[in-house]
């Protein structure tokens, strides 16, 4: 079984099947803390009051998408690093995030141990 070396995530996503899951998949690779919000805003909310070493949001929200966030997110001096997940990112919306510092697009669907390891480079490279 693989350990992340990362210690603690707030994963966003607005279907709680998927919340769920990725909750689950981040336990067993062993991130000891996991925080789970179904909105942006919700999200906004938690990070106003805790830190994690990185932020995995879906990029189609409802209300703010997962770009909006960053921003947002940025706005408040906020820097953890975010991965976005995309089934279909829009090319406007990967060129404005780009534009954010510590920022990743990842593609949906993914391998475990693909995702993991992409949120394992952006955590380091902080």
């Amino acid at each position: 079984m693989m350990t992340s070396k990362i210690p603690s995530v707030l994963v966003i996503d607005d279907e709680a099947h998927v919340l769920e899951m990725l909750g689950q998949l981040f336990d067993v690779v062993g991130i000891a803390r996991v925080r789970q919000a179904c909105s942006a805003e919700e999200a906004l909310r938690i990070l106003a009051q805790e830190t994690f070493a990185i932020i995995v949001s879906d990029y189609r929200l409802n209300g703010m998408d997962g770009v909006a966030f960053v921003e947002k997110l940025r706005a408040t001096g906020n820097s953890t690093p975010v991965l976005v997940l995309s089934g279909a990112p829009d090319k406007m919306a990967v060129i404005r995030a780009a534009g954010q510092s510590r920022v990743d697009f990842f593609p949906k669907p993914f391998q475990v141990h693909e995702l993991v390891g992409a949120m394992e480079r952006l955590a380091e490279a902080a």
